[in-house]
C-alpha cells in the first residue's frame, strides 16, 4: 500500500510494536518523525484490575487528557496493551544518504550542530565511532572508511524536489565541518548497506568483547561534543573500552561498554562506568533514558533526575490506576522492589556475575 511505520529502532527486525509502545522507542529517524508516541492512535488496554478499556481514537487531535500518551512509555506499570492502532505514513518519494568521516568523535558531534544550525531537518543523523565501525565492518562489510575515527550518517527524505534542494544546503554545511571524506549513496543498494552497518552495530560489538552493556542517555545536541569528550575520558579512567553509536539528531547516546564478566569485578566496573555516563547526561542538562526505559537498572538515578514531589506524583498516578501495585512492580519507580527478587533474592547466575538484572 506504499505505507510504513516510521519508528525504526535498530532492533526493528526482531522487536514488537508492543515493546516499542512500552518504552516509547524512536530509532534513527526520530529526529524528523518523532517517537512511537507520535504514531499511536489508539490502544485497547487490560487494566491491572482486569477491566478492558479503549484509549484514543482515529485522530491525533484528541480532546481531553492524553491517555494514549500516558500509557506509551509506561513500561507495563499501567496495564497490558491488547490491541494497538498505529499511524502509517506514505513511503518517502526520494532519499539522499550522506556518509562523512572525521578524525575525531568530537568533530563528528560538532558537525551535527552545524547541520541543524543550517535549518535542514534530516530524516536521520547517526554517529558511530571507530570501535563501532570496526565491529560493523567485521559483521556486514558495509564499506565504511576504515581509517575514520568517527562517521556521521545524514539522510534526507521526502518529495524529490525538496530533497534535491535540501541536499545542496546539506553539502554546503558538511563542507564546513572538516570532514576528511564524504560519500553519497549512489543507489538504494548503497543506501541500504550504509544502514545495514549502522543497525548491526549493537550486535556486532559482540565480536569485540565477550560482554557489553548497552547504555541509553540523552544530552542536548549543542553539548554532544562535550559529552563525547568526557565519555572518552571516563572510559580511559575506568580502563574499559566504549563503543559509541547514537542518534545524533536528538542527542540520544548509546555507549556500549565492553567488559569481561569472568574478570574480577568486571561487571561492577562496567556498571559503575555506565552510572557515571548517566550522571554526565544529567549534568549536561539531559536525561537518563531516551528510549530504553528505566526498568530496574536505572532506578537509583531517578531521584537524581526528578524531585521527591515529581516521584510522588508519578507514584500517586500509578496507584490511582493500580492501587495494589501488581502490574510490573519493581520497575521505573524507586522503592518498589520486584516481588520475585524480594522473595527469592538474586538469581544464581547474577551472584556468579554471569548476568545482570536490567
Amino acid at each position: 500500500h506504499g505505507l510504513y511505520f516510521a519508528p525504526d529502532p535498530s532492533s526493528q527486525t526482531v522487536c514488537t510494536i508492543g515493546g516499542n509502545l512500552a518504552f516509547n522507542s524512536g530509532g534513527a529517524h526520530c529526529l524528523k518523525y518523532g517517537m512511537t508516541s507520535n504514531h499511536i492512535l489508539g490502544i485497547k488496554v487490560a487494566l491491572p484490575d482486569g477491566e478492558v478499556v479503549e484509549l484514543g481514537n482515529d485522530s491525533l487531535e484528541n480532546a481531553g487528557p492524553d491517555c494514549v500518551g500516558l500509557f506509551v512509555g509506561s513500561e507495563g506499570l499501567l496495564g497490558i496493551a491488547l490491541e494497538i492502532q498505529i499511524r502509517l505514513l506514505p513511503i518517502p518519494e526520494s532519499y539522499q544518504t550522506l556518509l562523512a568521516s572525521y578524525d575525531s568523535l568530537e568533530a563528528a558531534g560538532e558537525a551535527v550542530s552545524v547541520v541543524v544550525a543550517s535549518g535542514i531537518l534530516p530524516g536521520a543523523m547517526e554517529i558511530m565511532d571507530k570501535l563501532a565501525i570496526e565491529a560493523a565492518e567485521a559483521a556486514v562489510s558495509a564499506g565504511y572508511p576504515k581509517d575514520a575515527e568517527a562517521l556521521l550518517i545524514v539522510e534526507l527524505d521526502g518529495e524529490s524536489a525538496a530533497v534535491e534542494a535540501e541536499f545542496i544546503a546539506l553539502s554546503d554545511a558538511i563542507s564546513k565541518t572538516g570532514a576528511k571524506e564524504v560519500r553519497i549513496a549512489q543507489d538504494n543498494a548503497e543506501r541500504m548497506l550504509i544502514w545495514k552497518g549502522r543497525k548491526s552495530a549493537f550486535s556486532a560489538v559482540g565480536r569485540l568483547s565477550p560482554d557489553y552493556i548497552v547504555q541509553d542517555g540523552v544530552v542536548p545536541r549543542s553539548r554532544l561534543g562535550e559529552a563525547l569528550k568526557e565519555i572518552s575520558r571516563l572510559s580511559s579512567e575506568a580502563g574499559l573500552r566504549v563503543a559509541n553509536v547514537f542518534h545524533a539528531g536528538d542527542g540520544n547516546l548509546h555507549p556500549l561498554i565492553l567488559f569481561d564478566a569472568k574478570q574480577p569485578d568486571g561487571l561492577e566496573k562496567a556498571e559503575a562506568l555506565a552510572g557515571k555516563i548517566l550522571r554526565l547526561c544529567l549534568k549536561l542538562g539531559g536525561s537518563i533514558t531516551g528510549e530504553h526505559g528505566v526498568g530496574v537498572e536505572k532506578l537509583e538515578y531517578m531521584p537524581e533526575m526528578f524531585t521527591e514531589i515529581d516521584l510522588d506524583a508519578f507514584d500517586r498516578l500509578r496507584r490511582s490506576i493500580d492501587p495494589n501495585e501488581i502490574s510490573n512492580r519493581g520497575k521505573m519507580l524507586p522503592g518498589k522492589e520486584a516481588p520475585a527478587l524480594a522473595a527469592h533474592g538474586p538469581h544464581p547466575l547474577e551472584k556468579a556475575g554471569v548476568i545482570s538484572r536490567m
